[in-house]
């Protein structure tokens, strides 16, 4: 972070402590430390839930990294991605514990080609800004999809 004098900004030299956080907030904290001479980078991150329990805690190794900056946007992208799996875990958590409740349920990738109806809806949806909930109906945008859809189906 000594790249940081030269270029205008500045660093913020305040020191702080951990602080207990309110609700279901997770707060992910990174760090990164450069070896010059080598042109190594380890960096750290550590996920917290608003307890300070930790959830998370990742190290790295990097080759070839070029500065002190470098290895600190390299821990930030690590921070950022594991805040992205994190989500993602949750979603795939709350699938298995809905799916619980079937009988027998079974989870199959089908390309978007295979699965127009549902991908008109979507794209539209986003398109519009609109949310629907039409039980035993199409929305009207997605009629013609259907159409098509059926008239691709053998009988």
């Amino acid at each position: 972070m000594d790249d940081l004098e030269g270029s205008g900004l500045t660093r913020n030299a305040e020191i702080t402590t951990w602080v207990p956080l309110s609700g279901t907030t997770i707060k992910i904290y990174f760090e990164g430390a450069f070896d010059k001479q080598g042109s190594r980078a380890a960096f750290g991150v550590v996920a917290r839930n608003g307890e300070g329990r930790v959830l998370i805690a990742i190290s790295k190794l990097h080759e070839n990294v070029g500065s002190a900056f470098a290895a600190e946007s390299l821990a930030c992208l690590c921070a950022i991605q594991t805040e992205i799996e994190m989500e993602i875990a949750a979603y795939i958590r709350n699938i298995h514990l809905t799916a619980e409740h079937f009988r027998w349920i079974h989870f199959r990738h089908i390309k978007k080609e295979a699965n127009r109806l549902a991908h008109t809806i979507a794209t539209e949806s986003l398109r519009r800004e609109e949310q629907e909930y039409l039980n035993g109906m199409d929305p009207g945008f997605a009629l013609q999809r259907m159409e098509e859809e059926w008239l691709r189906e053998p009988d």
